[in-house]
């Protein structure tokens, strides 16, 4: 029997977590929930990265919003959905519209992304990489 024993990196800031080391640093460098990240996608835009810690003090509060239901056993966020898309415009505009600044905002905060009704991190993030593409293609 040969018995072979193999490393497993994890990111230090969320739970991503694969068998090489370089695919996790690299990950790392730009996880939203690294406070030190570098965004790639400000560097696609060629806008310069905004002040991360700025974005988050623009977000509600999600401790604000929490409640809990004991006759369901469940748990709310009553108002936060309201709360951030009324702030949501603000945010893209500091950020350069970046989903990516938007996404790491939105999870350092503590706010889950499902609750911003108006963003689409996948479908705006595509978007800018197609366009992205297709410049470099020279379409």
């Amino acid at each position: 029997m040969i018995t072979k024993k193999r490393n497993k990196y994890y990111c230090e800031f969320c739970k991503k977590a694969g068998g090489a080391a370089w695919a996790i640093i690299k990950h790392e460098e730009r996880c939203t929930l690294n406070p030190n990240r570098h965004c790639g996608c400000c560097d696609i835009l060629e806008a310069p990265q905004p002040d991360l810690a700025g974005l988050i003090s623009m977000l509600p509060n999600p401790k604000e919003y929490e409640d809990t239901d004991a006759e369901f056993d469940a748990f709310f966020y009553r108002g936060l959905e309201e709360a951030v898309d009324a702030i949501l415009p603000k945010l893209r505009e500091a950020c350069n519209n970046c989903p990516a600044c938007i996404m790491a905002a939105l999870r350092q905060n503590g706010i889950p992304v499902p609750v911003a009704k108006n963003f689409d991190f996948k479908g705006e993030l595509q978007s800018i990489l197609n366009d992205y593409n297709a410049s470099k293609m020279g379409y």
